[in-house]
């Protein structure tokens, strides 16, 4: 078995009005599944092939007094400080377009991991008799393409607000992290999760997005990126922008390892 590397890394720029800011150049970022993509994994009985850009937004830097006060008044939460961003302080929107450049069918997932101050999540897979069996992203949906189909959608406010939920609460004790991620599962009120959602739950600083499928293809994605501010923590000097703080990487247990 074989893990080939992820693509695609970036820092987006800021710009827009007061009420709502677009993130990336004009708004638009992209990127692509195509006939040459290497798989992810590889095996006798099939293959998955994933590509992902990384989306991180340019925040204000916490100064060094402010800093220290977030290393105050920790106890119960399962970071050693407070986060600089918190849930609410912005709100993330996304539309995206999916087109199937392809005269076939094609079925892909379109993903989307939350990255915080201290953690990013990388869903697992398992592997039975060869099949390779993807773990839940934090969000996704399945969609099939006609061919040369152009599809689209947005990805709404409460849904990253879930999305910044789930990954505080999975690295707070869960044991089944595909529990809390499943499309039907809602932490805030589901009872399974309810227990472990912290009491602080930091804001997401970015965002893996990404298009998983077991067959080559040429689909393009096309995101623009919207940030409503209610903090003025965003900024549009990408110079400027806190340097982030690397995070942990959060798998689910039951990720494969790569055969060395």
């Amino acid at each position: 078995m074989r893990m080939a590397s992820l693509v695609g890394v970036g820092l987006l720029a800021v710009a827009g009005c007061s009420d709502q800011q677009y993130v990336g150049e004009g708004g638009f970022y992209t990127f692509a599944l195509t006939e040459d993509t290497a798989p992810f994994v590889e095996t006798e009985d099939g293959n998955l092939y994933l590509v992902e850009q990384r989306v991180e937004l340019p925040l204000r830097a916490p100064t060094d007094e402010q800093m220290a006060e977030l290393s105050t008044e920790v106890e119960g939460l399962p970071w050693a400080r407070r986060p600089w961003v918190e849930r609410h302080d912005y709100e993330l929107e996304i539309d995206w377009v999916i087109i199937n450049l392809d005269e076939e069918e094609r079925e892909v997932a379109l993903t989307f991991n939350g990255i915080n101050e201290f953690h990013e999540y990388l869903p697992g897979f398992t592997v039975d008799e060869d099949e390779v069996i993807p773990e839940f992203a934090q969000w996704e949906r399945t969609i099939v393409l006609e061919p040369l189909e152009r599809r689209f959608g947005t990805i709404r406010e409460e849904q990253f607000d879930e999305v910044a939920v789930d990954l505080a609460t999975v690295v707070n004790g869960v044991t089944n992290a595909n529990l809390i991620v499943h499309p039907d599962s809602h932490s805030a009120v589901d009872p399974r999760a309810t227990p472990f959602v912290p009491s602080v739950v930091p804001a997401l600083v970015g965002l893996r997005a990404g298009l998983r499928s077991t067959s080559t293809s040429n689909v393009v994605v096309e995101l623009t990126v919207r940030v409503r501010d209610e903090r003025g923590v965003v900024i549009e000097d990408v110079q400027r922008a806190w340097e982030l703080p690397v995070p942990e990487v959060f798998m689910p247990s039951s990720l494969v390892p790569p055969e060395e």
